[in-house]
């Protein structure tokens, strides 16, 4: 048996890669209330779908939340730089996308890329 925490996770990711974002969004509703919003994946995919919404400030929030559950994930703060970006934060996305890399054992091109990108901006 799945952790209680996580036992929707599937169900989650099925309803989000289908689009069907109201559906999604009410397990994660239900996720959230059940792991006292302590569920890592849960506030991800919430995040993104905020994103998606054009509710980037409180994408921007859930993935922080994501990085408080979990520290050591540089998806969390790839998540974060992306939604700074977005934000026209462009300097503080910079600062988050390092910090990203400094969490990765190998190199990763999207990271490398969005550093150009938000470089780019600040000229």
């Amino acid at each position: 048996e799945l952790p209680s925490l996580e036992r929707r996770n599937w169900l989650i990711h099925l309803h989000y890669v289908r689009k069907e974002y109201e559906v999604c969004k009410s397990i994660i509703k239900k996720q959230l209330q059940e792991s006292h919003s302590m569920c890592e994946y849960a506030n991800y995919v919430q995040g993104l779908i905020l994103r998606q919404e054009g509710k980037i400030q409180e994408s921007l929030e859930q993935f922080q939340v994501c990085n408080i559950l979990n520290p050591n994930s540089s998806d969390n703060i790839k998540q974060m730089a992306r939604s700074l970006f977005l934000l026209g934060r462009h300097k503080l996305a910079i600062e988050a996308y390092k910090q990203a890399e400094n969490r990765t054992d190998q190199p990763d091109w999207e990271i490398s890329h969005n550093l150009g990108v938000c470089h780019l901006y600040l000229r």
